[in-house]
């Protein structure tokens, strides 16, 4: 195989992907619609014969943490239900590496890194 019989293969491929998602997709509002009544959040069974049908409800929620900053104070701290997470700042990390590498050796020691998959992304010229 070639790289250009390959390239149209992987464009098949992504179109058929493509259908089928959208197909399971409205195959699961279909079902959402005929079971109705489903919670704001959480989960539910339902069984059908010979299945059963879990449904899950999510909230996404995000912090607008300007309002937060300006009410903190008056929520005491015991019933504060936001938490901070650590989390890698990889634009600092980078400039460590490149210009800093004695911090970066230090950091470096508390950062687990491992290579990640490799995107592929094609498009046809015509």
């Amino acid at each position: 195989m070639n790289l250009e019989s390959l390239s149209e293969q992987w464009l098949t491929q992504k179109r058929a992907e493509e259908a089928a998602r959208d197909a399971r997709i409205r195959t699961e509002e279909a079902i959402i619609d005929l079971l109705g009544n489903l919670p704001d959040e959480g989960s539910k069974t339902h069984k059908a014969d010979g299945y059963k049908i879990r449904t899950t409800s999510r909230i996404n929620r995000r912090l607008d943490e300007a309002a937060w900053l300006a009410i903190v104070d008056d929520v005491p701290e015991e019933l504060r239900p936001i938490r901070y997470k650590a989390e890698i700042d990889t634009k600092g990390l980078t400039y460590l590496r490149e210009h800093e590498p004695a911090v970066y050796g230090l950091v470096s020691r508390a950062i687990e890194a491992r290579p990640g998959k490799v995107g592929v992304s094609i498009t046809s010229d015509d």
